[in-house]
């Protein structure tokens, strides 16, 4: 463990050199942090267009093998099609007045050269209900489905200039690449919306906490580069891979949150190594700053990186999972803790070296009993209370986190139907005319690819009777409105490719068909599910491979795939995290405690998420009608990965100030008395300040978010309010001296004068 020590020695120097650069050189580091920020800024609006919706393809699984066959063998791009839904009572009876709308509309739209077709829904599917509106099929030629959806802006303004001077008519485009659109412009505006609910509120804590207002200040100005200059980040490697608009929401919660933490645990300790050293004479009060930052870089700053390798260990993790939507908030999220880790240690100490220590507290309105020595006299009061009875603090405290962590034991996991996108989008909106025309079906089919083991002819005079009684199967179900099979099927049907080919179901080689299966409109998504993981089995065929895509069978493998990667993502991070841990304090009991608590507090977060959201009570706080029934299967991995790393900010900060104050005097009760009065209150204020971030976003109107929030910012108050303050102290009173073997505390210090407090 000696060797444990001295590496933390040499990180502790190297901070405090970092620090002592960024504070003697504090233009060129504040005007390299503004051209970022500029920069990051015209970078987001410029480029935020290239994030995408949804959880893209799913490397390795059936439905990706499936969309791939589509495209390569049967020239189907479903992501590439957009629909055009409209309404208006003459336009719905008079059919003349349609045609010429129709045609002038085409005429319009074939002004784009990328628009190859553009199909009635009512000539391709059966009994549309004609007087509620009618639809276009507009077939888009692009190179993929990020393609299309840059296309969709285009596309409706060409619709609305052709029906400027038609206000009378209601319509929509929608389509896959309109959902994926109108989410990334949604999310955009949805996180900012958020920020400005987050900002206020922390200010007022800040305020609170310091009474002065340039102090408070400092925290936000960092936070708000940090987050800038993050998510100019993950819009740039858009460019190269694709990342998905729910990483906007990862990145504003996460940037605005530690930029603000990890300031206020710099600065507080700062502050006060700079009151400890009590008055000096003017012409020493420079240096008497520049030792004093030097100090807390050293000390706080350690925490800082220790804290931020944790938060970035949980990012890291979700890096393992095979979808594009969790990887995509790992890339925000570990975008989010490397810049703020930068900007609380690099330039917060050049903002510091250009404020004098007089004008941090100007204009100071802390009242008389809000000052450290009163605070830190009552966290020091509730934490004798708490060594003097810890087996009772452990016993009501664990009560209420398992309480709080019960509801995860009834968590359902899936998609349901409509309640996760917003109402107010259009495209949603043009689904919901899709429903009342009772054809929303077919613009989500179902493909079944039935492919030959040898490569011989799939329809055989062996293979037919087989093949139109699977047909004649999917028909009869209740949850199907229509099958379409090559040459069982006398009505060409829709494929969103052009008319011409609208009969390929068929292969080149005959190897393949491809049996096209629209869903009736009042099915629910859950029976869809359910349907494609019985439709092979309804076949017998020793020689043929029966493979399903569409909407459904993409969420089933979703849904493995994030089963699947729960166990290592919960592995990596606690093995990772305990190494971090132990590589700091060099004490295994201390950090397999810690880790344990971590666990409660995400129980606790996830807990309250599932009493909320599945089971309902108190969702329609968060603007939720009622009970969703269902968790999305990311979720839970989402909360364990972020509020892991999280939940180690505050038991760092603690333990590690015990373990200096144990080492420096050697008695374990005075180490967690004094280690609670020195931290507890910049605990308790960067935990409220977190909790009404996280809180902010709770308010979303994309409902995961709200989700995340939710379990985010009730885990950070259990975390800080009852773990850190309660349960983390007594099980370090019952563990004594063992808390920290094999270190021993030097001998030589145990009569000397109490060690300093520390932030």
């Amino acid at each position: 463990m000696i060797g444990i020590e001295r590496r933390s020695s040499r990180i502790e120097r190297t901070l405090t050199k970092v620090g002592e650069y960024c504070w003697d050189r504090p233009w060129w580091v504040l005007g390299a942090w503004l051209i970022a920020t500029v920069v990051a800024a015209l970078i987001t609006a410029a480029y935020a267009d290239r994030l995408v919706s949804g959880a893209g393809s799913i490397e390795g699984s059936q439905s990706a093998r499936v969309d791939a066959e589509l495209t390569r063998v049967f020239g189907i791009r479903d992501s590439q099609t957009l629909i055009f839904t409209y309404s208006n009572p003459v336009l719905n009876h008079d059919i003349d007045a349609r045609d010429a709308f129709v045609a002038e509309l085409e005429d319009k739209l074939f002004e784009n050269p990328v628009v190859e077709s553009v199909l009635r829904a009512s000539d391709l599917v059966d009994q549309p209900r004609d007087d509620k509106g009618h639809a276009l099929v507009i077939a888009l030629d692009t190179e993929d489905a990020l393609a299309a959806e840059q296309q969709v802006p285009v596309v409706r303004e060409a619709i609305a200039e052709t029906l400027q001077n038609r206000p009378d008519i209601e319509w929509a485009v929608s389509g896959r690449g309109a959902v994926s659109y109108d989410l990334a412009i949604f999310s955009n505006n949805d996180s900012m919306k958020s920020e400005l609910r987050a900002l206020p509120l922390a200010l007022l804590v800040l305020l609170y906490a310091f009474g002065a207002v340039l102090s408070a200040s400092l925290p936000i100005i960092t936070a708000v580069a940090a987050r800038t200059v993050a998510f100019a980040g993950i819009v740039f490697f858009a460019g190269f891979f694709e990342i998905s608009t729910l990483s906007q929401a990862i990145v504003t919660m996460l940037a605005i949150a530690l930029g603000i933490d990890y300031s206020l645990f710099v600065y507080h300790r700062y502050r006060q190594v700079l009151k400890d050293a009590g008055a000096c004479a003017p012409d020493e009060i420079d240096q008497r700053r520049r030792d004093a930052f030097a100090e807390a870089m050293g000390q706080s700053g350690l925490v800082v990186l220790y804290s931020g390798i944790a938060v970035a260990i949980g990012m890291t993790s979700l890096l393992l999972t095979p979808m594009m939507e969790m990887r995509s908030i790992g890339v925000g999220g570990l975008a989010a803790v490397v810049v703020s880790v930068a900007a609380a240690l690099t330039m917060l100490p050049s903002l510091l070296s250009l404020i004098g220590a007089q004008a941090l507290d100007w204009p100071n309105r802390a009242k008389p009993g809000r000052g450290y020595e009163a605070t830190s006299a009552r966290w020091c009061a509730w934490g004798r209370s708490v060594v003097a009875h810890p087996w009772i603090a452990i016993v009501t405290s664990l009560t209420v986190v398992l309480l709080m962590a019960a509801p995860a034991l009834y968590t359902q996991t899936g998609f349901p139907d409509d309640e996760f996108f917003p109402q107010e989008l259009e495209s949603v909106r043009g689904v919901q005319m899709l429903e009342e025309m009772e054809i929303k079906g077919f613009s989500s089919p179902i493909f079944i690819i039935i492919s030959s083991k040898d490569g011989g002819k799939v329809i055989t005079p062996q293979s037919t009777a087989q093949l139109r009684a699977l047909k004649d199967s999917i028909e009869a179900d209740p949850r199907i409105a229509e099958v379409s099979t090559p040459r069982l099927s006398e009505r060409p049907s829709f494929m969103p490719f052009p008319a011409g080919s609208a009969q390929k179901l068929v292969s080149e080689t005959e190897n393949k068909i491809l049996f096209r299966v629209i869903p009736r409109t009042d099915t629910k998504l859950i029976e869809l599910r359910a349907l494609v993981r019985e439709i092979p089995s309804w076949i017998e065929l020793p020689d043929v491979v029966v493979e399903v895509g569409g909407q459904p069978q993409f969420l089933n493998d979703f849904d493995e795939g994030v089963t699947a990667s729960y166990a290592p993502v919960i592995i990596s991070v606690l093995i990772a995290t305990g190494l971090a841990l132990l590589l700091m304090l060099g004490a295994p009991l201390a950090s397999f405690k810690a880790l344990m608590l971590n666990l409660l507090s995400v129980g606790a977060g996830f807990g309250m998420v599932v009493f909320v959201f599945q089971l309902g009570y108190g969702a329609e706080v968060f603007g939720v009608a009622g009970p969703t029934e269902l968790i999305p299967s990311s979720v839970p991995v989402v909360i364990f990965a972020v509020l892991f790393g999280l939940s180690m900010d505050y038991e760092i900060f603690l333990v590690s100030r015990m373990k200096d104050i144990y080492l420096a005097c050697g008695d374990n009760e005075r180490s967690i008395i004094e280690a609670l009065g020195d931290t507890g209150s910049v605990i308790s204020s960067a935990a409220l300040i977190m909790a009404l971030v996280f809180g902010a976003f709770a308010f979303s109107q994309i409902i995961i978010v709200q989700m995340v929030g939710v379990g985010l910012a009730t885990a950070i108050l259990v975390d800080a309010l009852i773990i850190r303050a309660v349960l983390g102290p007594a099980l370090m009173m019952v563990a004594g001296k063992w808390n920290w073997w094999p270190l021993f505390p030097d001998s030589s210090n145990h009569s000397a004068e109490q060690p300093k407090p520390a932030a």
